[in-house]
């Protein structure tokens, strides 16, 4: 194979869920944006469908971002981030926001901020793989060290999404942090009517905590054990295929590396065939 012929090609190591999970909700999102252009039609006055229509537009691209990321920059992508991603955009922006599910289940919201903090603190664990150029660092530094950084900057996104929120609220009106509400609410909580946006708010920033500290408690357990499960969440740039195999060898990582084998031997025929 030539140096071209050599580049990974991610795509092939995605999970087929990947695939599937990104098509269907694709559908799904281009639905609702097509029916809110319909409504804006009928209804040009209505503000709510505007940004219904901008809502729908900015999950359309965040679908898009893992591919965006593995074409550009060759980042390998594990396929749990990459279903999960595709879960949390749906869900927020489409389910959350134009739906308004938020405003008829905390619950929905509550998991929602807990299996972000979770997902984060995994990601955290990728960051350090980046922030220092040599490979497999997060297997070679202390796992304390790794866990608890991870659990910090889970925490950072989180506080930085509540601002994100409030500015939301602020400036278009949303009610992201439940500031609005139902006269039914207002007659529920009487005089700690008042709190509730900062209830909603600090309920987010401590289920978050929780699930922040499950996930740092499972990658130091992991790491500390030395398991190769560690590898499911951990991002990595791969260009050439023999470089790839020889870092997933040097991880311990058996599954990636026979994901690896069989996404070249699955290049290598595509090639024949085009040729």
């Amino acid at each position: 194979m030539n140096k071209k012929d050599q580049e990974v090609n991610l795509s092939y190591l995605d999970h087929k869920s990947v695939k599937w999970i990104y098509i269907i909700f694709l559908i799904l999102t281009l639905l609702t944006l097509l029916s809110s252009v319909v409504l804006l039609i009928v209804e040009p006055e209505s503000e709510k469908l505007y940004l219904h229509i901008f809502l729908a537009v900015v999950a359309i691209i965040l679908f898009h971002l893992p591919l965006f990321l593995k074409k550009k920059f060759k980042l390998y992508i594990p396929s749990f981030f990459q279903i999960v991603a595709l879960i949390f955009i749906y869900a927020h922006f489409i389910l959350g926001e134009i739906f308004r599910v938020y405003d008829h289940s905390m619950v929905f919201d509550k998991i929602l901020h807990t299996t972000s903090g979770i997902a984060i603190t995994f990601l955290g664990v990728s960051v350090i793989n980046f922030l220092n150029e040599e490979k497999n660092t997060v297997l070679k530094l202390s796992p304390f060290f790794v866990a608890f950084f991870s659990f910090c900057f889970s925490l950072m996104i989180a506080v930085l999404w509540e601002i994100y929120e409030f500015f939301s609220d602020a400036v278009f009106g949303t009610n992201m942090q439940r500031w609005m509400l139902t006269s039914e609410e207002i007659e529920a909580y009487g005089s700690a009517v008042g709190r509730f946006g900062l209830l909603d708010t600090m309920g987010d920033l401590i289920v978050c905590t929780i699930g922040s500290l499950f996930a740092a408690i499972v990658c130091y357990v992991l790491l500390k054990s030395k398991n190769a499960a560690i590898n499911r969440i951990v991002f990595r740039r791969f260009v050439d295929y023999d470089e790839a195999v020889k870092e997933a060898k040097e991880a311990g990582d058996t599954k990636l590396v026979e994901s690896l084998q069989k996404a070249k031997q699955k290049q290598k025929k595509a090639i024949k065939q085009d040729k």
